[in-house]
């Protein structure tokens, strides 16, 4: 009788993902860490979207709490993770095409506190759908993460 309650009370602690993979307490069944994905999407230009009806587009981009997370390549797998408190100015350019395709061209400054100015890279998210709404997803998650870490910027002049 008490192990059917603790399978009983184990059973109620799990959960399906999408995926329909098993997570518990933040691990799911492959034994990754699980992290909760603000937002998810790959790039949806005229060739893009071909490729993905092919199952041939491998570029995926997320933002999570803490970071964004740009997985690329299939035959060698890249994961640039970039901290968000280290991201400012998301950008958004849209070409005539692309507002015909409801896409558009996110990029985002990655500050680095150098004293030298030409170590501020950006990181381009290209053609992502709905780039108004990700760019308010993104600018908020930055922001949320940086008054969560109490990081102060005093701006050059």
């Amino acid at each position: 009788m008490k192990e059917e309650q603790k399978n009983e009370q184990i059973n109620s602690n799990i959960e399906l993902d999408d995926n329909s993979k098993v997570v518990d307490e933040g691990k799911n069944i492959n034994n990754e860490v699980d992290y909760e994905i603000i937002w998810e999407g790959q790039p949806a230009g005229l060739f893009d979207r071909f490729l993905t009806a092919l199952h041939l587009n491998f570029t995926v981009y997320q933002i999570t709490k803490d970071e964004l997370i740009i997985k690329e390549g299939f035959f060698k797998r890249h994961t640039n993770t970039i901290e968000l408190y280290t991201l400012k100015d998301p950008d958004l350019i849209e070409s005539l095409i692309q507002r015909w395709l409801g896409v558009g061209n996110l990029y985002v400054t990655v500050d680095t506190h150098s004293s030298n100015d030409n170590n501020n890279r950006k990181v381009v998210l290209k053609n992502i759908k709905e780039p108004e709404k990700v760019r308010k997803i993104l600018r908020d998650a930055i922001e949320d993460d940086v008054m969560e870490r109490k990081i102060t910027y005093f701006d050059k002049v």
